[in-house]
């Protein structure tokens, strides 16, 4: 039987599958997406793109059409303790996107299946892994195929394949964690009398009820009766019994009518000790899952693509050693095990009844009248502040010569304006978003040594990374004149990457593809500057 051989195999297509074929796509590598499922699920699981997401979504190019489709959520209001809601306001998150894009995921897979496929990509569904085999080269997957049995190789294999993850468990891999033990309740459906932009949250002795609006007019809602747990669970529910619950929870109950589906499920939070197995990286829900309270669990999976997936290009090109990979799991492992922290906690807090309950009601009312208090939960939701800057590898690369507000190796660079060559404006995600990595050189004003420095580290850089990275000169102002012209120029006119990344004269800040400092040095130094950008691909 003949071998199927590709650079990378991506086992699923749910959101996190189908965005990591998407940037294979885009970078140019030799993949193939295998999808048990005939065709893509009509049910709408996950229904909020955080911002963090939506920065990634813009390196890719695909932003846009989330944008038409979406719709930007203000924020929530919950009802803890007296007759008047408290607010949680999303335009306080540090970003382009201040908001919570509210889109369902079936919408977010047909739109990412649409992007994948206008640029050539395919998933190629009805695939059912049937047996993993590891060698040191790479990964051998059997599958089938309409009774045709296949056999595939690659060097690199994307576990995407959900919370049940036939790889996981073929590998004998450990999934960390526990069943949470409580019965939820979901669907989509329409709530005549209700009219909001907010999500609507209501919590007491009861249960919990939340109320997620649609562009369209309908309403997600999901949360859980305390009267109805305990016992087999079901995973039908029928309109009347949501009626029911509602009616049970609710001060004023809504009628709630036309269901697109309606169901119970249970939740749990569970990791895997280590993202990498040899050549098989778990990504998404195969890696970890947690309870949906903030929208997380989707959104945690649509970065893990976005840290991986570059820096498997990078390797396939052979900029760096195999050994790079391992960053991967060293920085995405510590945001998911916060997440499900947070979320456990949050969804005991949310359990709480009694005395209890009513001391998190009153704390979290007063709590939330704090601008300050909202701006720390809105963006931590939005994930725009889960940095890297703790790895090993980056602490190594933290310069302590910098300013105090200078932005360190692993933070989220924020999206600046720039007055790109003295002609227009143009943000700094637009230039990741074509150039991939990007390098920042401060030169202040016309200074020769700055200049030559510039331009003996690009040269250098070229050499050693051929076609890799593009540098650019930043200046305040003024007049720029060098006697040669391969590297643009960059006027910092806004005074952006001075006040907000810290950048001064003679520093260097080194920009992933995924928008994340890969170090930033003032030394202004080739050789130390050098020494760090080979370092830095071990």
């Amino acid at each position: 039987m003949a071998v199927i051989e590709t650079d990378v195999l991506i086992i699923g297509a749910g959101p996190a599958g189908l965005m990591a074929a998407n940037v294979m796509t885009k970078r140019g590598v030799d993949y193939i997406c295998l999808e048990k499922k005939p065709g893509r699920s009509v049910l709408s699981k996950a229904l909020g793109i955080q911002a963090r997401s939506l920065e990634l979504f813009e390196f890719l190019g695909v932003n846009k059409p989330f944008l038409k489709r979406g719709y930007p959520g203000p924020g929530a209001k919950i009802h803890l303790a007296g007759k008047h809601p408290s607010y949680v306001e999303m335009y306080h998150i540090k970003s382009r996107y201040p908001y919570l894009l509210i889109i369902p995921q079936d919408e977010i897979e047909e739109i990412l299946e649409n992007h994948l496929n206008e640029r050539g990509g395919q998933i190629f569904r009805e695939h059912e892994v049937l047996d993993v085999t590891q060698k040191d080269n790479g990964v051998y997957v059997t599958a089938v195929h309409h009774g045709i049995t296949k056999t595939y190789f690659a060097k690199y294999l994307l576990a995407c394949d959900g919370a049940h993850s036939k790889i996981r468990k073929e590998l004998d891999v450990p999934f960390i964690g526990e069943d949470e033990g409580i019965t939820f309740f979901t669907g989509d459906v329409e709530v005549p009398e209700m009219k909001e932009i907010h999500i609507n949250l209501h919590l007491n002795d009861r249960g919990a009820a939340a109320f997620f609006p649609y562009k369209d007019g309908t309403y997600r809602v999901v949360g859980f009766d305390r009267t109805r747990q305990g016992g087999p669970r079901r995973k039908e529910m029928k309109l009347y019994e949501l009626q029911e619950t509602l009616d049970t929870i609710l001060d004023r109950s809504y009628r709630v009518q036309h269901p697109k589906w309606l169901a119970y499920f249970g939740t749990a939070h569970r990791q895997v000790p280590n993202y990498r197995v040899g050549n098989v990286f778990f990504v998404g829900d195969a890696a970890h899952v947690n309870n949906p309270l903030g929208g997380q669990g989707m959104n945690i999976g649509l970065e893990d693509v976005g840290n991986l997936c570059w820096k498997i290009d990078t390797v396939l090109k052979g900029y760096a050693g195999n050994s790079f990979l391992d960053t991967y799991h060293e920085e995405r492992a510590p945001v998911a095990k916060e997440v499900i922290r947070n979320t456990t906690l949050e969804l005991k807090m949310i359990h709480m009844k009694g005395l209890l309950g009513q001391a998190r009601n009153w704390s979290g009312k007063a709590a939330l009248t704090q601008g300050w208090v909202q701006s720390i939960f809105a963006n931590e939701l939005s994930h725009v502040h889960s940095d890297y800057d703790k790895t090993p590898i980056n602490r190594s690369f933290r310069d302590k010569s910098l300013s105090r507000k200078a932005i360190q190796a692993g933070e989220r660079v924020p999206d600046q304006i720039l007055f790109n060559e003295g002609t227009t404006d143009e943000r700094l995600y637009p230039l990741i978003q074509r150039l991939g990595y990007v390098c920042l050189i401060y030169i202040d004003c016309y200074e020769q040594d700055l200049i030559d420095f510039a331009y003996n580290f690009a040269e250098q850089a070229n050499q050693a990374f051929p076609d890799m990275l593009k540098v650019y000169l930043v200046a305040r102002g003024g007049t720029v004149i060098t006697e040669r012209d391969e590297l643009p120029i960059i006027y910092d006119v806004h005074r952006d990457l001075d006040k907000n990344l810290g950048m001064s004269k003679g520093s260097t800040l080194f920009i992933r593809p995924d928008g994340h400092v890969g170090f930033h040095d003032g030394s202004a130094d080739v050789r130390k500057v050098m020494a760090k950008l080979k370092r830095y691909f071990i």
